[in-house]
Formats: C-alpha cells, sequence, structure tokens
C-alpha cells in the first residue's frame, strides 16, 4: 500500500477547519478560564469566627473546615491580636476539611493568596489566581505593647508594608484594612 502525502490545498483546508473548531471550541467555554478578580466584584467578606491562643491566631485547624477559597475571593481576616501580627502563614487545600480526609495543605505562592493589607484588627488577603482552593491563615508575633508604654506595631517602623515583616502589604499609620474604623 502506497502512502499518500496530502496536497498542499488538503493541508490547507485541514489548518482553516482546525481554526474554526478552536474558535468555536474558546466561544462556548473551552480554554483557559477567566473570572473577574476586581475588588468591585468581589468585596472583602470579614471572617470573625477565630480568636488566638497564646498569641497566635489560626483560621482553622489543618483538619479543620477551611475558608472557601475561589478566583478573586477577599477576606478580612478579623484577627484579635491587638496589634499588627509580625508573621502569618496562608495554607492552601483543595479540600474543604484540609488534611482530615486524606488531603494536603501547601502553602501558598504567587497570586494563590496575595496579602493586601495588615494592621492591627485585620489581616486582608485575595486569591489572585481563577483558581479554586480552601484557605488557612496562621497568624502571630503582635507586640502589644512597646517599651514606651504605647501600642506596637509588629513591623515596628515598616508601617508603610515594604515587604519586611511577613510579606507585602501593610497598614499605614491611621488607615484602617477594612471598613471606615481608622483604628
Amino acid at each position: 500500500m502506497r502512502s499518500r502525502v496530502p496536497s498542499a490545498a488538503q493541508r490547507s483546508r485541514w489548518a482553516a477547519t482546525c481554526a474554526v473548531g478552536a474558535s468555536a471550541a474558546l466561544a462556548t467555554g473551552c480554554g483557559p478560564e477567566r473570572c473577574d478578580r476586581s475588588e468591585s466584584a468581589n468585596p472583602p467578606v470579614e471572617f470573625t469566627e477565630a480568636m488566638p491562643e497564646g498569641g497566635v491566631y489560626e483560621t482553622s485547624a489543618p483538619d479543620g473546615d477551611l475558608l472557601y477559597f475561589p478566583g478573586g475571593m477577599r477576606y478580612a481576616l478579623r484577627h484579635h491580636l491587638g496589634a499588627r501580627p509580625r508573621w502569618w502563614q496562608v495554607d492552601l487545600s483543595f479540600e474543604p476539611d484540609g488534611t482530615k480526609s486524606g488531603g494536603t495543605l501547601a502553602h501558598a505562592a504567587g497570586n494563590q493568596a496575595e496579602v493586601v493589607c495588615v494592621d492591627d484588627k485585620h489581616l486582608v488577603l485575595m486569591n489572585g489566581s481563577c483558581s479554586e482552593y480552601w484557605l488557612r491563615v496562621v497568624a502571630g508575633g503582635a507586640d502589644v505593647a512597646s517599651g514606651d508604654g504605647e501600642t506596637g506595631t509588629a513591623g515596628g517602623a515598616n508601617e508603610a508594608g515594604d515587604g519586611e515583616a511577613g510579606g507585602a502589604g501593610g497598614g499605614a499609620a491611621g488607615r484602617s484594612c477594612y471598613g471606615d474604623d481608622p483604628g
């Protein structure tokens, strides 16, 4: 049996057919996922249900009920630490109960969980990706009082949030991360 090489005209028709099929697939929703990550479409949701123990704030235990965190989602986590936390750790899972049912937790990276702002009341995060996760946050190291008797900020002179003290985002003096309360 002899192998036939397609002619230039046949190759051109196949390419056109494939292009039309690919365009149709993209138009029907197949292809790269898109989501609206804007703040107007995803205003921060305040989470107040967790309380710190021993100076450490956790949204949940590793095998507890994690927070639903789809693309664009923003949380204003009310940490109740009394001052700006010095450090925080953001973990993600594909399971709503973390490690309880055999799932895993992994540290967030890149735009999976962006720290938008941190102050003495809130830690504000957003999912800058279009992927769906379950969220767990741990934070601590807040100085409730500094040596001069004033309430201290965990970042010290780092009020503008230049990336030191645990990551991006900061709370400028007099600026609130969530709501209208300046302090």
